[in-house]
């Protein structure tokens, strides 16, 4: 297991790349309520808490395949280096933000934001999301599970909620020793695998920009 599974990355690609800087060039702010003193995140050696006033950023590659993860190729440049690329099956991608709000008692609440789409160049807004992740009602308490593992459940993050701090340790313990069969919805819990390819980063205001947004991990 990786403490710092949001920041996991492969050896710089073109495409790898692009997608860091389009990430950083598409600066869609969103308003939340940010408490006075901000509570301290559980961050376990797999997982962290999402807390009140942070932010979740998901980007998505747009690929004609309808994937999200491109399968990179190994190409020669015009002067006889390879690189790898994804060739024509990537057009774009897509940045959304969710807000970390309290729970009407306890918990969190998850809102969606905004989402902008950049296909060949051009950036437009989105009214929902193309992969809606948070498809959970009322308030719960929320975490982002990282997962360093190869099983038939091959993925790298999973997002788990509970209505309770014991019912969601009890639900990631039980994810992190067979990820395969017991990520599934249930009528107290939530779990769902983040596709392969995306990206979900939480962020919290960054205490030396007011308006910036730094990783909360």
């Amino acid at each position: 297991m990786n403490r710092r599974g949001t920041d996991r990355l492969p050896s710089p690609t073109r495409l790898q790349m692009f997608l860091c800087l389009a990430v950083t060039a598409v600066g869609i702010g969103c308003a939340t309520r940010v408490p006075r003193t901000e509570p301290s995140p559980n961050i376990g050696h797999s997982y962290v808490d999402l807390q009140p006033g942070w932010r979740v950023r998901t980007v998505t590659p747009i690929l004609k395949s309808g994937k999200y993860k491109p399968e990179l190729k190994e190409m020669a440049t015009p002067r006889g280096a390879a690189e790898l690329s994804a060739g024509d099956d990537f057009v774009g991608y897509e940045t959304s933000y969710y807000a970390v709000v309290p729970g009407e008692e306890s918990g969190v609440t998850i809102a969606f934001v905004s989402a902008a789409r950049t296909i060949n160049g051009k950036t437009s807004r989105q009214s929902q999301p193309l992969v809606r992740l948070f498809d959970f009602s009322g308030s719960q308490y929320v975490r982002i599970v990282f997962l360093m593992r190869v099983s038939q459940a091959d993925h790298n993050q999973a997002i788990l909620a509970a209505a309770t701090p014991d019912d969601l340790d009890r639900l990631t313990q039980r994810v992190e020793a067979d990820p395969a069969i017991n990520c599934t919805p249930h009528v107290q819990s939530y779990c769902t695998w983040v596709p392969e390819g995306m990206d979900v980063r939480p962020e919290k205001r960054d205490p030396a920009h007011r308006n910036g947004w730094v990783p909360a991990t």
